[in-house]
């Protein structure tokens, strides 16, 4: 508990601090003023007949994840585009936050004012946006282009999960972003089907050499997404602030143009759930319930189980398992509460789906009397 504690704080203080230098206090006044001056300029329209390009912030996110107001200046008018923020509660606090099925009907609001927009989003603003095109198929949306989204949840939120379970309210936003929770599950069962007639660019961080190089917050299988053009850069997750430094980005937005997608090799995952055979829905289980064979025959622990809390604002009632390393050969035994089944075997090779980071599987358990 000490060390998964300890592991909370490295992963909260490499989220807040990353990039930051000590300055004096009058410096950091008199830089804020001049920011917020720049900001007011930038949301003033000055190309009112051109799409605008939206950017999305996310999870502890705001204005301050994107570059300084005086180059997104610039980049408008290199683009001969307006830039505006789409803003909403968010934070490292736990607190009331809303789910993110609910900040969608904000972006529904937001966005309704515009004919067609491009939109930028960064980290879990990129699934907030995924989840608004699910719900919303008359939208303005025509390119997307996803910076470090963990678009099969990340490990981190797990951790700010646990540490908001201190609070009766909990952390909803982190519990909807951790790797098979109801929310990631529904949203990428559909097969990327809400991307479907928009040009889709997804940039992410590749890893370091050490643990705390490339993006500590979000790993390559987790920010894949099979069903848009993949892009890796060098750096770390706060890939917002780099807008006019990745040109890649600029022609997309500038002319719709793609880079050619890279082929991107990650080590096999899967996320299972077991459905019952009578109510069509998936069956709730604990770690205790999971043994994982590898090929060599040894026990292994490298799984979870999730969820602990409510993951999802339409919960299905079950449990996920999570699985983050996944062999051919390997052997997964479930042991099923339900009267009149036996164990359940299943050979990794028939879980994993070619061609996705993570393979998401529905096993049905027998029927009985």
């Amino acid at each position: 508990m000490q060390l998964r504690f300890h592991t909370v704080i490295i992963t909260l203080l490499a989220v807040l601090f990353s990039g930051c230098t000590l300055k004096k206090s009058t410096e950091v006044y008199s830089h804020l003023w001049q920011t917020w001056e720049a900001m007011d300029q930038l949301v003033q329209p000055d190309f009112p007949d051109a799409p605008p390009v939206i950017l999305i912030h996310g999870w502890n996110g705001g204005e301050f994840t994107w570059p300084p107001a005086t180059e997104l200046i610039r980049m408008e008018q290199q683009l001969q585009r307006d830039i505006y923020f789409f803003t909403y509660r968010t934070g490292i606090i736990a607190n009331r936050y809303p789910p993110i099925e609910i900040l969608e009907e904000k972006l529904d609001r937001f966005l309704g004012r515009y004919k067609q927009v491009d939109i930028v989003a960064h980290s879990m603003g990129g699934l907030l946006l995924r989840q608004y095109l699910s719900h919303h198929a008359d939208n303005p949306v025509r390119r997307v282009v996803f910076l470090s989204t963990p678009h099969f949840g990340t490990r981190a939120a797990r951790l700010l999960a646990e540490l908001g379970s201190l609070q009766a309210e909990g952390n909803i936003q982190a519990q909807e972003i951790q790797p098979g929770s109801d929310f990631l599950w529904t949203l990428n069962s559909s097969e990327g089907s809400e991307l479907a007639g928009h040009a889709v660019l997804n940039i992410f961080v590749t890893g370091g050499e050490s643990w705390y190089e490339g993006d500590i917050i979000v790993d390559a299988a987790s920010a894949w997404l099979p069903w848009g053009v993949n892009m890796t850069v060098e750096g770390n997750h706060h890939l917002g602030r780099r807008l006019l430094q990745i040109p890649a980005i600029m022609r997309f937005l500038r002319d719709g143009t793609l880079p050619a997608s890279e082929d991107i090799q990650t080590t096999p995952r899967a996320w299972v759930r077991f459905i019952d055979a009578r109510s069509g829905n998936p069956v709730s289980f604990s770690p205790t319930s999971i043994t994982h064979v590898d090929h060599k025959g040894r026990t292994q622990k490298d799984f979870s189980v999730c969820c602990d809390a409510r993951s999802g604002l339409f919960p299905s009632g079950g449990n996920t398992l999570v699985l983050d390393n996944v062999q051919p050969d390997d052997v997964y035994i479930f042991y099923p509460r339900q009267k009149g089944i036996g164990k359940i075997r299943i050979r990794g090779k028939q879980i994993l789906q070619a061609g996705r980071p993570v393979s998401l599987k529905e096993w049905p358990l027998p029927a009985t009397d």
